[in-house]
């Protein structure tokens, strides 16, 4: 099986208490190989996992939600890629920043500015974003992973449309299929599905809550964090992805809409990535040492990563909440490990065909 020594590698960090536990998937075009070992929670007890335990995305919700969802708004004929942000938002001050800009993190916004945990509630944090947070280079200098470009993005989703969520749910994890892949699991009554993360003395054990800090403030609802899901819904999104936007016969995504996805956009700058805020073919970063030169790739915070190979033509899910209970974890160390040793197996049976 092709899971079967990248399981070795979770079971060996669970087994030494480094890991609560995982679930994974090998996924092709049209099938998938699913696998999982461990604990949901280890705090207030341990709790058995299973392959439908619910996880808090984090950051992979800018690549599987909110860059799709500005995808539509393009594809409804809403905006462009070169639209620029101030012609959508009146109160955005930076009249040269594009769509395409915000997400190729090649605005120039800053990285980050702890002083955003002074914000009570999400008119404060715009008006931080605004007003306070730097932007430390022109646009189209440099990269900068930035959660502040893509709440930028999130607010022009919310400008066309009712809400983040309501729209996710309509035209992306709807038509997919994926029941258990939403926002705000509160709403559905969800919490307990979910794999806990981290203990904090403000909010104790966060389960089926966001945990990012921003979009926290945003009551979940953002453009940088905010998506909980099970194995089975990242399996749809990326076999969507692999299918050129297409689900068991369902349009999600139109083709010139992929293909913006899949190709690199920053190369001669200090990150290659695509528009969509994905990494293409960087070996330095967690996914491992035997990744194709054309592939894409995106972590999330809380423990989880999607790997799409464009070469291969597969997709290597890992989720896990290794933030629970402390941020004390060494999970850029087993993604580079488990990566390297599902792709070695998928080369290994290729060669045996």
């Amino acid at each position: 099986m092709v899971l079967d020594e990248g399981k070795k590698i979770i079971k060996q960090y669970v087994d030494e208490g480094l890991l609560p536990g995982a679930v994974f998937a090998c996924v092709t075009k049209d099938g998938c190989e699913k696998d999982f070992y461990g604990y949901k929670a280890l705090l207030p007890e341990k709790e058995v996992l299973t392959l439908d335990t619910v996880y808090d995305l984090a950051s992979l919700s800018k690549v599987v939600s909110t860059a799709p969802l500005i995808l539509k708004l393009i594809e409804e004929g809403r905006i462009s890629i070169e639209t620029k942000v101030s012609s959508v938002l009146e109160d955005f001050p930076f009249e040269d920043i594009t769509v395409k800009d915000l997400m190729s993190h090649t605005s120039g916004i800053a990285a980050d500015d702890k002083n955003y945990k002074k914000c009570k509630n999400g008119e404060e944090l715009w008006d931080f974003m605004m007003k306070e947070v730097e932007w430390p280079c022109r646009r189209k200098e440099r990269v900068i992973y930035s959660c502040f470009g893509f709440i930028i993005l999130g607010k022009i989703i919310e400008h066309y449309k009712k809400d983040i969520p309501s729209y996710f749910d309509e035209v992306i994890a709807g038509p997919l299929g994926a029941v258990n892949m939403f926002y705000r699991p509160e709403d559905r009554g969800r919490q307990k599905d979910c794999a806990p993360t981290e203990v904090t003395e403000a909010r104790g054990i966060i389960q089926g809550e966001v945990h990012d800090g921003k979009a926290h403030i945003l009551e979940g609802r953002a453009g940088n964090a905010g998506v909980f899901s099970d194995l089975d819904g990242l399996v749809r999104f990326t076999q969507m992805i692999l299918n050129d936007g297409v689900y068991e016969g369902k349009k999600i995504l139109e083709r010139s809409s992929v293909a913006l996805l899949k190709e690199p956009y920053t190369e001669g700058m200090n990150e290659t990535r695509t528009i969509g805020g994905w990494f293409y073919g960087d070996r330095s970063q967690s996914c491992g040492s035997q990744i194709s030169e054309r592939s894409l790739y995106h972590t999330g915070f809380t423990g989880t990563s999607l790997y799409i190979d464009l070469e291969r033509g597969c997709g290597i899910v890992l989720l896990a909440n290794a933030i629970h209970p402390s941020r004390e974890h060494k999970m850029a160390e087993i993604r580079r490990l488990f990566h390297d040793e599902v792709l070695r197996k998928i080369d290994e049976l290729k060669k045996q065909e």
